[in-house]
């Protein structure tokens, strides 16, 4: 392991009183809100003619790039630093144990309040390269489960903070490129909490709410859960 490297939180920068930057991550202390810049990758079911379906919300540039709706240059670590600077806690209640490298049938334990300070809200929004029209969606109106054609909105879906791992010393979301996953991905710094998510579904955009592949669009992300009091 390489000591020298500079620690990731030594590059936080203030921007002003509220606001800090983290690489490309703008973590903001009076809205609650992380943001970064990503790009529309998959954003209509004929591009997943190869794949079946969309498994990943952010991937980075060198993540599952095929699999994905969105992706950013911002680094996973980066992510994971700013959920934490944020008061969020790991829920893990997603993940299966594990004994000497092999998953068992037994889940990892989470209390309830820190499940409850995990679940977070993502807005994705965007300029019309054309109309110069701002839109906004959340996250939830984007993504549609075909078995039930229902949206993840219709079926309420939670998003939860997992906080990744570290394995032989590196950061695993780092290392696979993951920031928010649909399946479940113990490896990702967020995931999907909703039916099937460790089996898998087909998971399809909502062309008709997403821009066009290639759009530049600002993910941001907001707590679900109320700020902790000041002491």
């Amino acid at each position: 392991e390489n000591k020298a490297e500079e620690s990731p939180l030594a590059q936080l920068k203030k921007i002003n009183e509220t606001t800090y930057q983290l690489g490309e991550v703008l973590i903001d202390r009076k809205n609650r809100t992380i943001s970064f810049p990503a790009e529309a990758e998959i954003t209509n079911a004929e591009q997943l003619d190869q794949v079946n379906a969309v498994e990943y919300v952010v991937v980075t540039n060198m993540g599952k790039v095929h699999e994905t709706l969105f992706v950013t240059t911002a680094r996973p670590i980066h992510v994971n630093i700013a959920f934490k600077l944020l008061g969020y806690r790991e829920n893990k209640s997603l993940f299966r144990e594990f004994v000497d490298n092999f998953p068992t049938e037994k889940y990892q334990t989470t209390s309830e309040e820190d499940k409850a300070r995990s679940y977070f809200t993502t807005t994705v929004s965007w300029t019309d390269p054309e109309t110069k029209e701002i839109h906004s969606h959340n996250l939830n109106d984007l993504l549609l489960t075909e078995e039930t054609n229902k949206t993840f909105a219709e079926d309420k879906v939670k998003w939860s903070y997992g906080g990744s791992f570290v394995h032989q010393g590196k950061f695993v979301a780092e290392m696979n490129n993951d920031i928010i996953s649909i399946l479940t991905d113990r490896g990702a710094v967020a995931n999907y909490v909703g039916k099937n998510g460790e089996q898998g579904m087909i998971w399809l955009p909502v062309s008709e709410k997403l821009p066009s592949q290639g759009t530049k669009v600002t993910i941001t992300i907001t707590p679900d859960f109320p700020a902790e009091p000041k002491k």
